[in-house]
Parts: structure tokens; C-alpha cells; sequence
């Protein structure tokens, strides 16, 4: 029986040291890890929250302490965890030329960004402490920041904003929406085409067109405004009367149907859509404002997520073409551009082209790299607007 209990005592104390797991406790200075030793270290998960994974390894010289060289290297680690999920969302040359701004923003406030992270690796290496952590980084909070200091809508040319809302049977109404949208969209750093620029250079029978979804319509605004994304649509407002809760008779509602569209004014590309209704009691107003309020957050949502996809579609119009040129120059695009996804030719009618160039570089980084990457096809640039660029081929 003695003999019994023993080993039941002895299985218990074995089942639970293999349960424990010890917190991080730094070494005793003077009782560094062995040197070269990847053992990690136990991390405890810091906090919990949604983001993307990444691995990142952070390194720091040891000049005093090795605990305070770890703690360093983690913050390296850390710091460049979040460099990772910012690159997910503008590209290196973006990133150098912000490196101040981001530094200041957005790396040196790393641990803001990381939701959790567990050590994997550690070791000392001569005079440097080696560190990598899986890191869990809030991509939400990185995409507002970078939008809200304005990297993101630089990245693409800070493209210009035409925003179009028909009120039916009541044009105040429109205006009203319009006037929030592009309010939210001015906050956020967007460059909006004024309304009175628009009603200038546009004549009604257009705006009616172009809110019904005509893509020449489309095209000729782009072109008569400057700007290169269409917010377009329509609005229906009605008035009808219930009951609201316990309260005593009837109560006036006003509902707002909101059909929007985003367009790519240079292409007439559809990049997104919204619809939603929205009603509120007693206040014609308010409902207005809601709608907006909702639709403004939704659309800036998708433009952003459209741009996180890194394609930009520059369409280059060839003059004196050939087909030989034609395709020698798609060749040479593929090749010699950078970030170049796919090109295309879309037309040759005569001695006219049309090529789409689709890439993860905007038009303006295009235009430039046609000048500086050697294109051995013969060609003079003869005019550039927003996302067209017109080349003429020569002998």
C-alpha cells in the first residue's frame, strides 16, 4: 500500500510539471542565457484582439545588461512588426520617402499596434541580443492612422473627388446629401471637386446621364472636371405615418433610399456600389444626415479597400501605331516597368492604339518611368491627364 501511494504521488507531480508554464522571469545579471542557445524563453500572450500575423526579428547590442538588451530587441521586433503590416499597405517608395512621418506616427508608437505577441526564438550572439516574436498587428488601426495623415490617398496621386446626388423630386434634398458627403470626404484628406465647378463645366442633360450610369457621360465628366473618382446616385425620400412604442396615435416618419455608385471617371470603371435605407421619426433633416453620415463612412471604406489592392489602370493612347510597335512597346512595358501586372492592348483602329497598362504604381510613377527605364520603342509623350497618358510613336 506504501509502495502504492508513493507512485500515485509521483505520477501526480509529473502530470503537473508538464501543465506549467512559467511566466517570463529575466535572468540575474551575471547569469546571461548560453550563448548561441535559440531555447526561447517563456512570452506570455499580452492581450488578445483581431489583426494580421506576422513574424518579426529584432536585434539590440548589449552595453550593459543583457536584460536590457532583450528588452531593446523585443521593441525591435515589435517596431518591425508593424513596418510589416504598414508595407501591406503602401509600397516601399512610399515608405522612404514617409519614413520621417511614419517614424514619428506611427513605428514609434509600435506596441499601440501590436494586439498580442509571443516570443519564439532568443539568444545572444556575441554583443547582440536576438529576438523573434509572433505578433499579432491591428491592420485597422494602421489603415486609419496612414489615412488620416494622408499617405494613403498621396500614394495614389491624391486623386480628385466629383460627387453627384439627384434629390428627384425634391433637388434640396440631394444637395443635402451631397454637401455631408463630400464634408466627410474633405475631413478625410480627399481633394473634392466643388460643386460649382461641377455645375459649370457639366449641363444637365449630362448630370442626368451620368447619375443614370452612361458611361460616356462618365468619361466626359472626368474630363470636364478633372476628376478621376465619381461618387454618383440618387435619393428618394418619403414621409409615412406609424406608430412608435407605447406612444398614444401616430407618428410622422421620413425614410431615405440611397443608391450610390463609385466611378472611375478616367475609364468608367464601377469600383463600388452603396445602397441602404434609413429612417428616422420626426425629423426630415436628420434622416438626411444619417444617410449621409452612413454612406460617406461606407464608401470611403471601399475606395480604401480598393487601393489596398495595389492596381492602378493607366490607359495609353498611341499615336502613329503600328501593330509591330504596338506590341514591341507591351513588350518593353512588361519588362521594364516596375510593378507592372498585366498590359493590354485594347484597340488598333487605323494608326491609333489603345494600351491599358495595370499595375500596383499609380499613373503619375508611370508617366516618369516611360522617360527613365530605356524603352528601346521610339515615342514622344504628347499630352497626360489623370489616368491617360498620349503618346505619339515616332520613325
Amino acid at each position: 500500500m506504501k509502495r502504492i501511494r508513493v507512485f500515485k504521488w509521483l505520477w501526480l507531480l509529473i502530470v503537473l510539471s508538464n501543465c506549467y508554464y512559467p511566466v517570463y522571469q529575466p535572468y540575474p545579471v551575471g547569469e546571461p542565457k548560453a550563448q548561441g542557445s535559440t531555447e526561447p524563453r517563456s512570452e506570455p500572450v499580452l492581450t488578445s484582439g483581431e489583426g494580421v500575423e506576422v513574424l518579426a526579428e529584432g536585434v539590440a547590442a548589449i552595453t550593459s545588461t543583457v536584460d536590457i538588451a532583450r528588452d531593446q530587441a523585443l521593441k525591435d521586433a515589435l517596431r518591425k512588426a508593424v513596418e510589416q503590416a504598414v508595407g501591406s499597405f503602401i509600397n516601399s517608395e512610399t515608405r522612404v520617402e514617409n519614413f520621417q512621418l511614419l517614424s514619428d506616427r506611427i513605428y514609434a508608437n509600435s506596441e499601440g499596434y501590436v494586439s498580442s505577441y509571443r516570443v519564439l526564438t532568443e539568444s545572444r550572439e556575441g554583443d547582440m541580443y536576438r529576438v523573434v516574436v509572433r505578433a499579432v498587428v491591428k491592420q485597422e488601426r494602421i489603415e486609419n492612422d496612414l489615412q488620416a495623415i494622408g499617405i494613403l490617398i498621396a500614394e495614389q496621386g491624391m486623386p480628385r473627388v466629383m460627387v453627384v446626388v439627384s434629390g428627384g423630386h425634391n433637388p434640396d434634398d440631394g444637395v443635402s446629401v451631397e454637401t455631408k458627403i463630400i464634408s466627410r470626404l474633405a475631413e478625410k484628406g480627399f481633394l473634392v471637386v466643388d460643386p460649382q465647378t461641377v455645375a459649370r463645366n457639366i449641363g444637365a442633360e449630362q448630370l442626368r446621364r451620368l447619375v443614370e450610369g452612361d458611361t460616356q457621360a462618365a468619361l466626359f465628366a472626368g474630363m470636364r472636371t478633372g476628376a478621376e473618382v465619381g461618387i454618383l446616385g440618387r435619393l428618394n425620400l418619403t414621409e409615412e405615418m406609424k406608430t412608435v412604442g407605447y406612444s398614444q396615435g401616430m407618428n410622422r416618419f421620413f425614410k431615405v433610399m440611397l443608391d450610390l455608385r463609385i466611378i472611375d471617371l478616367q475609364t468608367a470603371e464601377v469600383l463600388g456600389g452603396y445602397s441602404a435605407e434609413t429612417a428616422v421619426p420626426f425629423s426630415k433633416a436628420g434622416a438626411l444626415e444619417n444617410a449621409a453620415e452612413d454612406a460617406s463612412q461606407a464608401i470611403i471604406d471601399k475606395v480604401l479597400t480598393r487601393w489596398k489592392r495595389r492596381t492602378n489602370v493607366t490607359q495609353i493612347y498611341c499615336l502613329n501605331a503600328s501593330y509591330e510597335k504596338v506590341q514591341r512597346l507591351r513588350s518593353e512595358l512588361r519588362t521594364k516597368l516596375r510593378g507592372v501586372r498585366e498590359v493590354v492592348t485594347r484597340e488598333l483602329i487605323g494608326n491609333t492604339a489603345l494600351i491599358e497598362v495595370v499595375s500596383e504604381t499609380a499613373t503619375p510613377e508611370v508617366l516618369e518611368q516611360l522617360g527613365t527605364r530605356g524603352i528601346a520603342v521610339g515615342f514622344e509623350i504628347k499630352n497626360w491627364t489623370a489616368n491617360r497618358i498620349e503618346i505619339k510613336f515616332t520613325e
